[in-house]
């Protein structure tokens, strides 16, 4: 994880990124993973897993624009109505209230959904059906739409850095 020098979480960096900041001089290093070193013929270093930046880096967020691919990834690539986790080729957006019936494409109005159950809804309410959704469907967050959302793979130090 990458830091800026005030501790903001900036982005996820993999390992040869990392090394390169730490040659530069231009990281501190926070935290390191418990037993990954990387060796070479003359040394071996521990991996870091968290760095900050020496100096500051003016990062400004940018207005989230609408996609299919920040929905899926919002809703955690499962179905909205039937809780399916589905693959992210095999997922669908839905229009809460539909397209048809004056319903606009935006984050509030759109969630992921499996063929089934898109199909099932086509340009009905959920009032006119027997269905509910499992999570109102928000705006995404910065750090979803920056893809600040790590793999597992976890650091038990990155709790106090992300939310």
């Amino acid at each position: 994880m990458l830091l800026n020098s005030d501790y903001r979480v900036l982005s996820f960096v993999n390992w040869t990124r990392a090394l390169k900041l730490m040659y530069r001089g231009k990281v501190d290093i926070v935290s390191e993973w418990d037993d990954t070193v990387i060796r070479s013929a003359d040394e071996s270093i521990s991996l870091p897993s968290t760095l900050r930046l020496r100096k500051r880096v003016k990062f400004f967020r940018q207005k989230i624009y609408f996609s299919k691919a920040t929905v899926k990834r919002r809703d955690n690539y499962t179905c909205q109505y039937c809780g399916k986790a589905i693959n992210k080729k095999n997922l669908t957006i839905d229009h809460i209230i539909p397209v048809s019936k004056g319903g606009e494409t935006s984050y509030e109005n759109c969630v992921a959904a499996c063929y089934k159950c898109n199909n099932k809804k086509n340009n009905k309410l959920l009032s006119q059906l027997d269905m509910k959704l499992l999570n109102k469907p928000r705006r995404p967050k910065h750090d979803v739409f920056y893809g600040l959302w790590p793999s597992k793979i976890r650091h038990p130090d990155w709790k106090m850095f992300l939310p």
